[in-house]
């Protein structure tokens, strides 16, 4: 059955939007509340327009996609991707052009660090009109649970350095218990983080800032409320270890996290913990770590801790080009159009890498 695409301005209010980004797999960065943080931390004088994605089949529609796009006067933005269906995901080239075809030609930047979609710079590079510029390959580590049968067989797959590490912390503090707090109520331990961080920060040498720390903290939490947890673990009648992080959907996202010691192995009982409470919420989701971007220099002590919690290494990119409007087939043009665009050497050989 033939599938036509019609792209229409989002009539979805604001908890059918979130609804639908999560079942789309989508990162937290597409839900409703921080698009607007979004624009104002990254595109402040972009006008965003929430567009919808609906396939007409035998006569019926049916929402199959949804997107955001940041646009100024020589610049579109998507924030972060296309959200599509599971089940429609064989329909994104075709998704992504009739989008294009919707806003019209100009210049265009796709993806984000937060994105667990395959890298889409050969997708776009075959849409009639589009020429890839540049392209920034980012690697995100995430765990899959869904690779695991059960969390007692994740639990046996970590590394015995982790485990060894979390049982220490457990013999060493008889009292060693972790408080979870969600929405507003993170607030009232967001001074344990903070105190934490500052002391990780200075053992590694790091630049700290209180108060643009708390205002971060605090505009997340105006933007995606209840979706925002913060955990401490106490040990010996003091807090030890804190975690921030972010529900979406089946996927949790590790944002910040602080220690006041840690040879005593209370970070890595925090983390475990914070694993299992994931797994138990979805063991179908992902336990999101963080990004490397190709262009800096990777911390190997990170990415060894991450490899202990058996994260594995996933494959995206930050995507710019350029749209020229492609003529419908139905319509001859006064000067042939090009099918085929034209990447830079660099774009080029990139694709042909992942593609190969």
């Amino acid at each position: 059955m033939s599938t036509n695409l019609v792209i229409s301005d989002c009539a979805a209010g604001v908890a059918e939007w979130d609804r639908f980004a999560q079942r789309c797999g989508a990162s937290f960065r597409c839900a409703h509340g921080a698009l607007a943080l979004w624009q104002l931390d990254h595109h402040l004088p972009y006008r965003l327009r929430l567009l919808e994605i609906h396939a007409v089949r035998g006569g019926e529609r049916r929402k199959i996609g949804q997107c955001a796009v940041g646009i100024s006067l020589r610049r579109r933005v998507f924030a972060d991707s296309l959200q599509l269906l599971p089940e429609e995901q064989q329909l994104w080239p075709e998704a992504m052009q009739a989008v294009l075809g919707r806003l019209g030609a100009g210049e265009y930047h796709y993806g984000s660090q937060w994105s667990l979609e395959a890298p889409r710079e050969a997708d776009l590079a075959a849409i009639p009109g589009v020429t890839v510029t540049a392209v920034e390959p980012i690697t995100v580590h995430a765990v899959s649970f869904r690779e695991w049968g059960s969390w007692e067989a994740y639990l046996r797959g970590l590394s015995s350095n982790a485990r060894r590490n979390a049982k220490r912390a457990q013999e060493q503090f008889a009292d060693l218990a972790v408080e979870i707090r969600q929405g507003r109520e993170t607030l009232r331990r967001w001074p344990a983080l903070q105190a934490l961080k500052s002391m990780l920060a200075e053992r590694k040498q790091l630049d700290f800032r209180l108060a643009r720390h708390f205002l971060r903290f605090a505009m997340r939490l105006m933007a995606l409320r209840q979706n925002n947890f913060l955990a401490v673990a106490r040990g010996g009648g003091e807090d030890m270890a804190a975690f921030a992080g972010i529900d979406f959907g089946p996927n949790t996202y590790f944002l910040e996290s602080g220690a006041r010691d840690t040879r005593n192995g209370t970070g890595w009982h925090l983390m475990l913990t914070m694993l299992q409470r994931a797994y138990g919420r979805a063991p179908g989701g992902y336990f999101v770590m963080g990004a490397q971007y190709a262009r800096d220099p990777a911390d190997e002590g990170l990415h060894f801790s991450r490899r202990q919690c058996r994260a594995a290494f996933l494959p995206t990119s930050e995507v710019s080009f350029r749209y020229v409007a492609v003529m419908p087939s139905n319509v001859v043009p006064l000067q042939p159009l090009r099918a085929d665009p034209v990447l830079p050497v660099e774009a080029e050989a990139l694709i042909a890498a992942r593609t190969g």
